[in-house]
């Protein structure tokens, strides 16, 4: 039985370029007008994982914040995986794309109604290597964009498109094979997206079929830059040409690089280079606050 009326914020101070201090003050405020227990802790990037599993245990908070961005959002929810805690996301990272997927603006308001509201969805992750994916993960052009950003000093929107530039003329494509119940694809990609939600944090819906509570996730294999099919992307059109995209929606999946590693990342955390990838759904892996 979890003890009433605690909350536990989490706050990764170094995500995004949002001010940390406003939010440490709206969450005070808001705690103290609900009557809620209100205990933080500040992500250092050692040992975050134990210590917030720890925290979990001990506090047994009925809400845990998060404010951070989606890789922040993942390490969190994995410490309150299967159970009742409700998730409320604080959109606080450089992209913010699951915020984007649940409607969530920038505003740090609308976030605290949100996270303190009665609406909450129970959604999936997906197990990528045994790593949790609860937003989109690719190998190819798009993890390069998130090693570069990382390895950049400039952060924020501007910070993105400086890099996206560099990335671009940067990236070559890569040889795939990729088994599932429903057949083999074998291609040349330029990214594959492992996609439990719709978004990026752009807004870009990269995934038009996508639900995060379905049992199910999708591959969406693009095979070259292509203006049409990216423009039906963006319309939400899944009318795709095959010779240059795909999207199938899967439980399980082996994902092989053939020729050379592919650069991956996971819920906007860069991972490195990799060959093989094994992944499958997990169902009804975290409750989150929803609008």
């Amino acid at each position: 039985m979890f003890s009433e009326r605690k909350v536990l914020l989490v706050v990764n101070p170094i995500s995004g370029d949002v001010n940390k201090d406003v939010i440490f003050e709206r969450v005070i405020e808001k705690t103290n007008e609900e009557g809620y227990d209100l205990r933080i802790y500040s992500t250092t990037g050692d040992h975050d994982l134990e210590t917030i599993q720890e925290m979990v245990t001990n506090i047994k908070p009925e809400r845990v914040l998060v404010a951070g961005g989606d890789g922040t959002i993942s390490l969190v929810a994995e410490t309150i995986r299967h159970s009742e805690i409700i998730l409320g996301i604080i959109p606080a990272g450089s992209a913010n794309g699951l915020s984007a997927d649940f409607g969530l603006s920038g505003s740090i308001d609308q976030a605290m109604e949100v996270a303190f509201g009665d609406k909450s969805i129970c959604i999936d992750a997906v197990s990528i290597n045994g790593d949790i994916s609860l937003h989109l993960s690719d190998i190819g052009l798009n993890a390069l964009l998130v090693k570069n950003y990382e390895d950049s000093d400039t952060r924020g929107k501007m910070g993105y498109a400086r890099e996206m530039l560099r990335t671009l003329s940067e990236h070559e494509n890569f040889e795939v094979r990729i088994t599932t119940d429903k057949g083999v694809i074998e291609t040349e990609a330029l990214i594959v997206i492992i996609a439990n939600a719709q978004k990026y944090g752009t807004g870009v819906s990269i995934n038009p079929i996508g639900d995060m509570s379905d049992g199910f996730f999708e591959l969406v294999i693009a095979k070259k830059l292509d203006f049409i099919e990216t423009a039906k992307i963006l319309a939400g059109n899944t009318d795709f040409n095959p010779e240059i995209m795909q999207v199938v929606s899967v439980q399980k999946a082996t994902i092989e690089c053939l020729d050379k590693e592919a650069h991956f990342q996971i819920d906007g955390e860069y991972k490195g280079m990799v060959k093989h990838l094994e992944t499958h759904i997990v169902k009804g892996y975290v409750r989150v606050a929803i609008p």
